[in-house]
């Protein structure tokens, strides 16, 4: 008796597999990106993080290079003399001590 349920329990499993195959393989799909969407989301978030800190980086700097080419820096003094070779060295440094 027992081999007999056995088999049919099978069985009947193979029948619902051949019917029901595109359904099996719909709901698996559903499945798959209805799970994945939270990680879709966390994605979506880290790139939008990662803008923001490249935006803000530089806008730092264009403020950096404001200050080191405003009227009373190094930079436009040497330019104003005549020498842009100093210029350009005192602005990498103003840039690299801000």
């Amino acid at each position: 008796m027992l081999k007999i349920n056995n088999f049919l329990i099978k069985s009947n499993l193979k029948n619902h597999l051949k019917r029901y195959k595109s359904a099996i393989s719909y709901s698996f799909v559903i499945g798959l990106f209805v799970g994945s969407i939270p990680f879709i989301y966390e994605l979506k978030e880290r790139f939008r993080v990662q803008e923001i800190i490249q935006k803000q980086r530089k806008i730092d700097i264009q403020k950096k290079v404001k200050i080191c080419k405003e009227k009373n820096s190094d930079y436009e003094k040497f330019l104003s003399l005549g020498f842009p070779n100093t210029a350009i060295e005192k602005f990498n440094i103003c840039m690299k001590e801000k």
